[in-house]
């Protein structure tokens, strides 16, 4: 072992001994396990590309040949066209997870042997694989500075101070972030509005961002700071109308340079792109996808957006009731864009119990009208079993993960989701070796290491579903 010399602890022989049996009994069933645990490795494919460098490129087809066409007999032919295609550059992310323990907490495991401290390492190492594996979960959903999604359409210049709007995402991040710069002066945590027909960022009346006073994680809401430069009409006939059913991504802009802040930022910008990140950033691994860009240099472009609706298509956009209707207007809409449909709905598990409650025959549900549906599966039963051991959509899975939010669903179409890695999860072997001597401590420390991102080469075929009722 690098720097550990010769000397032995306890009964147990040199550091690098040890090492060298947690590979041979425990690294392995670990990163088994976390092969077996995060969502991302289940629902995306591992895809082999060349990386230059930190970056790998993908292409992506955006436009058909436009040479195509009838002509009269005789006729001059079709000019002659190309299909369109972009590169996405995709930077690697580094997810680490690091441990840490002393001289003489190995000396008084190590009393009881090898086995003793095997085990006792066995704990931590697995504990701290749960960590990573906590942390890429999330990451899966909202990495990047992509947070979530808003629904309300209503007038908010005319609506009484403060203005709050329902959120379907990483609430918690807001919050963490507001925070820091809540009460420091000349300081506020700043977002963008972006409106999901075009992927512009909704202007205010003073600047193109919206500033957060508070949040409210029962209700999953925030509420705006009372600034002229929050008053933002998004209703039909106001200056930035917003189409009605359209959903509104909410992505984290700058926090004035509020140290502690711009520090999470970083780590932001540092995350894999998560699910919210590439179906709803405007910028997609360096490619604009803005409406505008796609018009301007007459380019399908626009082929990379997704869809974002809201549950409610008239009025307000006040949060609604899951109902199969809404669910199959998605899934349509989705048909009608791209040629396909999603193959799997990611919901909080909190969003399961209101779609559940679909299938549940009573009185209550049987005077909502079409939303009602009969709780049969299909299948014989020989006993009476209250509740659900597997929910569907037309025989499409759905999948309940903690770090989806309540309040939307997520549509999926998995092959067009992408793992790229640059080195495999795995503790990091340094020389031969798993623990390395802590520089002028009687420590010793390993860490965890994963190199990694997402990405999805046709986000037209994925969908979100914002402003569902909360359980």
């Amino acid at each position: 072992m690098a720097h550990g010399g010769s000397a032995t602890v306890g009964t147990l022989a040199a550091p690098g001994t040890l090492a060298a049996i947690l590979k041979e009994f425990y690294i392995s069933p670990i990163q088994e396990q976390l092969n077996n645990s995060v969502m991302v490795l289940e629902l995306m494919q591992k895809t082999t590309v060349d990386w230059n460098g930190r970056v790998a490129i993908i292409p992506v087809h955006l436009a058909r040949n436009a040479g195509v066409g009838f002509r009269a007999e005789s006729g001059a032919l079709p000019d002659a066209e190309h299909q369109g295609y972009d590169r996405l550059q995709i930077t690697s992310a580094y997810l680490y997870g690091r441990f840490q323990v002393t001289g003489p907490a190995m000396a008084s495991a190590g009393k009881g042997g090898a086995n003793s401290f095997i085990g006792w390492m066995d704990s931590e190492m697995k504990k701290l694989v749960n960590d990573v594996k906590n942390e890429s979960d999330r990451a899966m959903v909202s990495g990047g500075r992509v947070l979530g999604y808003i629904n309300e359409h209503m007038l908010k210049d005319a609506a009484p101070n403060p203005r709050t709007y329902q959120f379907f995402g990483d609430l918690e991040r807001i919050e963490e972030l507001n925070t820091l710069t809540q009460g420091v002066p000349a300081v506020d945590l700043r977002l963008e509005v972006i409106r999901l027909d075009t992927y512009a960022v909704v202007p205010t009346p003073v600047n193109p961002f919206i500033t957060v006073n508070s949040t409210n994680i029962a209700t999953r809401t925030f509420t705006l700071a009372n600034l002229a430069a929050n008053n933002l009409d998004l209703s039909l006939g106001g200056p930035n109308a917003i189409p009605d059913g359209v959903a509104l991504a909410i992505r984290v802009a700058n926090t004035q340079g509020n140290a502690a802040a711009d520090a999470i930022c970083d780590v932001l910008d540092s995350q894999p792109v998560g699910i919210f990140g590439n179906l709803s950033d405007p910028t997609l691994f360096t490619v604009d996808r803005t409406t505008a860009t796609a018009l301007a240099n007459n380019t399908g472009v626009d082929n990379l957006q997704s869809t974002a609706l809201t549950m409610a298509i008239t009025g307000d956009h006040i949060q609604t009731d899951i109902g199969v209707q809404r669910i199959q207007a998605v899934m349509d809409t989705l048909l009608n864009i791209s040629g396909t449909e999603p193959n799997i709905i990611l919901m909080s598990p909190l969003q399961r119990q209101m779609y559940a409650s679909l299938f549940q025959l009573t009185a209550a549900a049987a005077a909502a009208g079409p939303n009602a549906v009969q709780n049969v599966s299909g299948e014989r039963s020989t006993q009476f079993n209250a509740g659900f051991s597997g929910l569907s959509y037309g025989a499409m899975p759905l999948k309940t993960s903690r770090h989806v939010a309540n309040g939307g669903l997520i549509f999926m179409k998995t092959d067009t989701w992408k793992l790229l890695e640059l080195e495999p999860h795995g503790f990091a072997d340094v020389d031969g070796d798993v623990l390395l001597r802590v520089l002028n401590r009687d420590s010793y420390e390993g860490f965890y290491r994963w190199y990694y991102n997402t990405a999805c080469v046709q986000p037209n075929r994925n969908a979100i579903l914002a402003g569902l009722t909360l359980q």
